[in-house]
């Protein structure tokens, strides 16, 4: 005779025994089996999925932008200036989120999060892992950063994701001036979305595209498609904390769309498919900076990570494998084959 879950729970607990529960997956790709794509909006070669799936995490995040204004937190140069570290420190009461590719500026070089970093309250001084996106300058008047709430463009991201290499960021912060015509002396990422010409481009995106949330209340996140390709996805444990990164994506993932100018559209199904296959990614658990583990994953088709807190997902991203319409997987980053090695 089969007796189902509930049924044998039942009979355990009138015997006083404690039924073992099932044991869950990773929560990025418990998230990823958990949205529903739904249908898209669009303006010109830019169209939007909206991920739609039960809240995880709460919403209460202060964003890095909005602590480093107010003065909750305070971001310097480490030891003088060190390309690839900053010191970061939270003196509030509350966590505070900074998104992979979030830019601080000013110092002696403008640099963006590497990861997703969640601050805890009263932190303390932490080393913080960065890339610099203004190749050329080493100078400044101050050991501190500022922000200008800019996150830098999907591919921007993706190559520093994929890589880990700081030549590759600034290859592609080049890139993003010439392909839209940007010809400010200095060659900081910021320069592009302080362009008059890029802004003209980005406006009618924008105006389309800003109340996506509203349109889509419940949204989690979104898939990015430029043309007929996945650009990335964005999802966050909270509708709430998605609502509240919204005007900053978007403006990143308009970059991408004037960059350059691909043609044709992707289908629903297609992007269905692709968030499917990521949910069964092989997923290598790590430490990160703060509060929280990152979770790396790597599939047939993408590869992300996802900062976990509370074993609930904060953010996670993801980007397509270099041959994805091929089916060929990117090559796994070293520290995932190091991870995966020690399983």
């Amino acid at each position: 005779m089969r007796y189902s879950y509930t049924a044998a729970v039942a009979f355990l607990a009138t015997a006083g025994i404690a039924a073992a529960q099932p044991k869950p997956g990773p929560a990025a790709t418990r998230l990823l089996a958990g949205v529903t794509v739904k249908s898209p909006s669009g303006y010109g070669n830019l169209t939007l999925f909206p991920l739609v799936g039960r809240v995880s995490t709460h919403s209460g995040y202060t964003l890095l932008d909005e602590a480093i204004r107010s003065g909750q937190v305070r971001v310097q140069e480490k030891d003088g200036g060190q390309v690839n570290t900053v010191r970061v420190k939270n003196a509030g009461k509350t966590y505070v989120f900074g998104i992979a590719g979030e830019i601080v500026s000013g110092a002696r070089q403008d640099r963006m999060l590497e990861n997703d970093v969640l601050l805890p309250p009263g932190s303390g001084w932490l080393d913080v892992p960065v890339f610099c996106t203004e190749h050329g300058r080493w100078s400044g008047t101050s050991e501190n950063f500022g922000t200008k709430g800019h996150v830098v463009s999907g591919r921007v991201r993706e190559r520093a994701a994929r890589t880990q290499s700081q030549e590759a960021v600034w290859e592609e912060v080049e890139a993003a001036h010439q392909g839209l015509g940007v010809t400010a002396a200095s060659r900081a990422f910021a320069r592009v979305y302080e362009d008059k010409g890029a802004q003209d481009q980005a406006r009618p995106y924008i105006d389309e595209l800003d109340r996506l949330p509203d349109f889509c209340p419940g949204a989690l996140g979104v898939v990015v498609a430029v043309g007929n390709r996945i650009l990335c996805v964005d999802a966050f444990g909270s509708a709430a904390l998605f609502r509240k990164m919204w005007p900053k994506l978007l403006r990143s993932y308009v970059i991408d769309a004037t960059q350059s100018r691909p043609s044709g559209k992707i289908g629903q199904e297609r992007v269905r498919q692709f968030i499917k296959s990521a949910a069964r990614a092989q997923v290598a658990d790590q430490p990160t900076v703060g509060a929280g583990r990152l979770q790396r994953l790597l599939a047939g088709n993408a590869l992300g990570s996802a900062l976990v807190f509370k074993n609930a997902v904060v953010h996670l991203d993801l980007f397509p494998g270099s041959n994805f319409d091929s089916g060929d997987g990117p090559s796994p980053r070293l520290d995932f084959r190091r991870q995966q090695a020690l399983h």
